[in-house]
């Protein structure tokens, strides 16, 4: 009956029936939660506005949506994951449109509980529809993936549009990447390189490595090695490791910055350790030739063989060279 639910949110022209299916869904979910469990799925919660007490009865839907959060989050009280479930179940179905998203979020991501797209995405899709942008953007990258729904670059268009107006800065990004790919939209590298400075300024470092890249590169922006520099710099700063491989990169070559083979390294060793493995075979390339650092044949196998272990194919074929 759940799975029946969900599925006749995501049919075309049944979201006029999203609120009462919804409703229907959402009373079912409580029922049937015993034994259940849903993790943090990272999202941000207003847990801390509302004082949570596990003992207090449930008055309204906002009160059951911030102590979801907080059974959810362990937050002033232990964790009880089937507990959120069971409010955020509540106060998605009175209307609570966070609550929906994340409940959605906890089905997409499959952290103590199935994964299950297809539960997800009517979620996803009621909570944008109730002004919950980081849901809009949630669904944006599981409408281009075909997941859970059908693909349709248009349509994750126009969520990611949704959701960057709504000023959910990874959504700008990923609208920047559909623009710059022609991907749903008009290619246009001018445009994709505002949406990514509108990402990068807002907070988030893969917005800031697309920017980067868009400078190094000289596409819809001046050519300068020197910002790009400056933007792979604040995103291996703000946690990128691929914004740290990009800034190793530019060191080793020289562009933009003094060429120092020492602190290429440093930064990809930095890159491989946040499962950057194109960084670890370039750190690998690194210790097999002595650049930098003290030749280290053994270490080096060990680096491309962690990428290789990963599925890189690189670091499998590097490994094959160095024996």
């Amino acid at each position: 009956m759940l799975r029946e639910l969900a599925s006749g949110l995501s049919e075309p022209g049944s979201r006029r029936e999203a609120g009462l299916n919804l409703r229907a869904w959402g009373l079912l979910l409580v029922a049937g939660v015993a034994g259940g469990t849903l993790a943090c799925n990272g999202r941000p919660t207003d847990a801390g506005t509302i004082a949570p007490d596990p003992t207090a009865h449930v008055g309204n839907a906002e009160t059951a949506a911030a102590q979801a959060s907080a059974f959810r989050d362990g937050s002033g009280m232990p964790r009880d994951e089937a507990r959120a479930l069971t409010l955020f179940g509540e106060a998605c179905q009175a209307g609570v449109a966070k609550a929906c998203g994340d409940l959605g979020a906890m089905y997409a991501d499959g952290v103590g509980i199935g994964r299950d797209a297809s539960r997800a995405t009517p979620l996803f899709q009621t909570a944008c529809d109730g002004g919950d942008y980081i849901a809009c953007s949630r669904l944006g990258e599981m409408v281009r993936a075909g997941t859970g729904a059908t693909k349709d670059d248009g349509r994750a268009v126009v969520l990611f549009t949704r959701a960057c107006d709504g000023s959910v800065p990874r959504a700008c990004t990923k609208q920047g990447n559909m623009v710059r790919a022609g991907a749903g939209a008009v290619k246009d590298a001018a445009r994709a390189a505002l949406l990514f400075q509108r990402g990068c300024d807002g907070g988030d470092v893969e917005g800031c490595v697309d920017l980067g890249t868009a400078y190094e590169k000289g596409e819809g922006v001046t050519q300068s090695f020197g910002e790009a520099v400056d933007l792979y710099d604040r995103a291996c700063s703000g946690g990128s490791a691929e914004g740290c491989r990009q800034l190793g990169e530019m060191y080793a070559d020289g562009r933009g910055v003094a060429r120092s083979p020492v602190r290429s390294a440093d930064l990809w060793l930095r890159a491989c350790d946040g499962s950057d493995f194109t960084a670890c075979v370039e750190l690998g390339k690194v210790y097999a030739a002595g650049r930098g650092v003290r030749a280290d044949r053994e270490r080096a196998a060990a680096l491309y063989k962690r990428a290789c272990d990963a599925g890189f194919t690189i670091g499998c074929d590097a490994l094959r060279q160095l024996r």
